[in-house]
């Protein structure tokens, strides 16, 4: 090519006066001898030649007209990062200073002119002068192009909301930014409301959803929303990828913009749980009424949005930061929807502002209804399984056995009907209420009827570690009640996590209770029975709480249904946080009675392994008297009258007398 067709077909596109630095370095790189200067303001003519070299210094929105032309002329364009061209710069990797643009569209020349003369040299042996090996991603790449509404996108497309933080923005995204997106992201989420959207794909594939936004790319190579979850991308491959948001709930989405805060996007490797993937080579968006949606910064409105990509369109001078797949993975439609409101749950999200908490759809719990309404019912494998957890429960406890324990604790079915009354409290569905609740009387009838019948058969009447271990209930039973509440109701309602319902039965301990209180009743033994169902009683009362609650949580009841039931259960936590809380406030008076007394020296004596607790109101003491010799009884009833003065004189004093003889 000789010098006047060099400078004929090579321009230099500049918007304004650039500073006087910027000139110099331009000037430098881009002589005015070799190349063209024009300045361009808005969508003014542009008639270079085809194959023509355009090189800009424009901003965002006069590239716009400038790539539109270059994809229809066949130009072979490179950008320079001006201070007001964000979205191509992002779009499209160009380096943001200013030395290494001009040294990639340097190098990006060099590469392109030897590749020229290697190819001319091809079959010419030693007269070949250029045999280097060039990096084909130094070389001018002719890569896809997205159109939306005949507008071309050099970076996406948002329709709707999609939060700033969702979109990633610039690499260098530090702290303070990130907090500034969030609380401003925070301030708009009361207002939001889903719309209903209609999404049909190049293949024909449609979709009716309600979504608060979508966000829509060429690539994900290049995105920070999507460079790591979009693995199959590629400004190559002829394919864009839309994001749909449907968060349908408040919280949902306020965990994913917190969740975001802490992890900047290029650390996350995947899309929020409320979106949906689609991955196709045309696409359109349409709805009822008119769409809020920008391209690259720039806002419109519409009924419908049309998506177009043109496999290589556009030939550029990559930047630094452009990945170029040589593999550009499959032209396959992806069709990831799964986690998207079906036709029926966007008829009640639409219009409508988030709701704090989400409200399950008809289908999305039908299966947990049917399993619960059978659990509420009282059938006679129940019946079965309740006598003999009873039975093998009453037989752990007179061994003193842990393990046989547990085993009954597994066995036992009380738990099933017990989410179901929590279920129905949460509902307030009556139905399932009565016949749950029929269930767990008739279980708790067969528990203490069982254990009572071995009591009185059974010449047993010694009150073992295990018995003595349930009859002191305190805040802290309640709290282990709450707690398995919520496990029992999330694995319940998660089939994935089902399999944890062993541990929770485990937790939860509810037959072992009974099955004291029912030794109780066959002994005549008042303290027993009463502090045994108290503890069946917290356990049973704190797992309706936490499971109603739990399930309201989830979306199988919104708040306002399940506010009687959430009343009746504070009520029932309040009255029994009573007598816990004097348990509870006995058992660390105890705990420091026992600190108090510990370690102790009386004379040659030496108090150790002091355990003391409350009983009946009254304090006892239990502990281990050591000396180095033969301890006379007088010495004994001192040490324990010392005990006695410290922590008052109605106290009981167990002991024990270990002596070391020479």
């Amino acid at each position: 090519m000789d010098d006047a067709a060099s400078v004929a077909s090579r321009f230099l596109l500049i918007q304004a006066e650039p500073s006087a630095a910027v000139t110099s370095k331009l000037s430098t790189a881009f002589p005015p001898d070799l190349y063209q200067w024009r300045t361009v303001q808005g969508e003014e003519p542009l008639d270079f030649p085809c194959e023509s070299i355009v090189i800009t210094y424009l901003g965002d929105e006069t590239l716009v007209h400038v790539v539109a032309e270059a994809s229809r002329r066949g130009w072979r364009l490179g950008a320079l990062p001006h201070p007001q061209m964000k979205h191509m710069r992002l779009g499209f990797g160009i380096a943001s200073r200013i030395d290494d643009a001009i040294a990639d569209i340097k190098a990006s020349e060099r590469a392109a002119t030897a590749g020229e003369v290697d190819a001319e040299a091809v079959g010419k042996g030693p007269e070949r002068t250029s045999g280097d090996q060039i990096d084909s991603n130094i070389k001018p790449q002719s890569v896809d192009l997205m159109w939306c509404n005949g507008r071309p996108v050099m970076n996406s497309v948002v329709i709707g909301y999609a939060a700033n933080l969702l979109l990633g923005g610039d690499r260098t995204v530090g702290w303070w930014t990130r907090i500034t997106r969030f609380l401003f992201e925070l301030r708009r989420l009361g207002g939001i409301a889903p719309a209903a959207l209609d999404i049909t794909t190049q293949k024909e594939k449609s979709l009716a959803t309600a979504a608060i936004g979508m966000v829509v790319v060429e690539h994900g190579t290049n995105t920070l929303l999507a460079r790591r979850v979009l693995e199959e991308s590629s400004i190559k491959d002829g394919m864009l990828h839309a994001l749909v948001l449907a968060p349908q709930s408040w919280l949902e989405l306020f965990g994913f913009l917190f969740e975001s805060l802490i992890w900047s996007p290029s650390q996350s490797n995947r899309l929020p749980a409320f979106a949906g993937h689609i991955k196709t080579s045309g696409l359109t968006v349409s709805s009822d009424r008119e769409m809020p949606y920008v391209i690259d910064g720039h806002a419109f409105r519409a009924k419908e949005l049309a998506f177009e990509v043109q496999p290589g369109a556009l030939t550029i001078y990559p930047g630094r930061h452009l990945r170029l797949i040589s593999d550009v993975g499959s032209s396959k439609e992806v069709y990831r929807i799964q986690s998207l409101p079906s036709q029926t749950a966007r008829t009640d999200l639409i219009l409508k502002p988030l709701p704090l908490l989400r409200h399950a759809a008809t289908e999305d719990f039908k299966d947990l209804f049917l399993i619960l309404r059978e659990n509420s019912r009282t059938s006679p494998s129940f019946l079965t399984l309740m006598v003999l957890s009873s039975l093998l429960a009453a037989c752990g406890l007179y061994a003193n056995s842990g393990p046989v324990i547990i085993g009954a604790m597994i066995l036992a079915p009380l738990m099933a009907p017990i989410i179901s009354l929590a279920m129905a409290l949460s509902r307030q569905d009556q139905g399932l209420l009565w016949t749950s609740l029929m269930t767990v009387c008739r279980g708790l009838f067969v528990a203490i009827g069982c254990a009572a019948t071995a009591s009185v058969v059974l010449p047993l009447r010694t009150i073992t570690p295990e018995i003595e271990a349930r009859l002191s209930p305190n805040l802290i039973d309640l709290a282990v009640a709450i707690l398995s509440g919520v496990a029992g109701a999330y694995a319940h309602a998660r089939q994935e996590v089902a399999r944890s319902l062993a541990g929770v039965a485990i937790a939860v301990a509810l037959v072992p209770p009974l099955v004291v209180a029912g030794i109780g009743l066959g002994w005549m033994e008042g303290r027993v029975f009463g502090g045994a169902l108290l503890l069946f009683m917290t356990n049973l009362i704190g797992i309706l709480f936490a499971a109603s609650i739990t399930f309201s949580l989830l979306g199988f009841s919104p708040l306002s249904r399940a506010t009687r039931g959430l009343k009746i259960s504070i009520v029932m936590v309040a009255i029994i946080c009573i007598p816990l809380g004097i348990s509870f406030a006995n058992v660390v008076q105890a705990q420091r009675t026992a600190r108090q007394i510990e370690g102790m020296r009386v004379g040659d004596i030496e108090v150790r392994d002091v355990t003391a607790s409350m009983i009946g109101g009254v304090k006892r003491i239990r502990c281990k008297l050591i000396g180095d010799g033969v301890i006379a009884p007088e010495d004994c009833d001192i040490a324990c009258q010392e005990i006695r003065r410290l922590v008052g004189e109605a106290t009981i004093v167990e002991s024990t007398v270990i002596y070391r003889l020479p």
